[in-house]
């Protein structure tokens, strides 16, 4: 069966102010808009590559991004990858994952593409 993935990446949506900090709430809405397409509900998985920022994101910034994905549930059913480094990062997405999972989504983290891209083949009924 034939998989749909977009893949995002964070220079697609966070937007940064002159001061070098991030505007979550412009970000949340262009990660959104990116992720929506024209049809509803999304056909495809999502991949957000979370590796290629220089800005730290906390725990709560991350948070605040899955939960405007959250706010348009029926739209994001499918799988949500977060691509993310090892390290500080890392444990920030494994939160945001098991809270995902508790809201009945989706989402989980990873460190490499290639993990990602096997789990997104794993049928759902597994």
């Amino acid at each position: 069966m034939a998989t749909k993935i977009k893949i995002v990446t964070t220079g697609d949506f966070l937007e940064i102010t002159p001061e070098g900090v991030i505007d979550m709430a412009t970000s949340r809405q262009l990660l959104v808009d990116i992720a929506k397409a024209d049809r509803h509900p999304v056909d495809f998985d999502l991949l957000i590559d979370f590796r290629d920022t220089q800005w730290r994101m906390s725990t709560f910034d991350l948070y605040q991004l899955a939960s405007e994905l959250f706010a348009h549930g029926d739209t994001f059913r499918r799988k949500v990858a977060l691509l993310v480094h090892e390290g500080a990062t890392f444990d920030a997405a494994a939160f945001l994952e098991t809270c995902s999972h508790n809201r009945g989504f989706s989402v989980d983290a990873f460190t490499d593409f290639e993990s990602a891209m096997r789990w997104f083949l794993i049928p759902e009924d597994v």
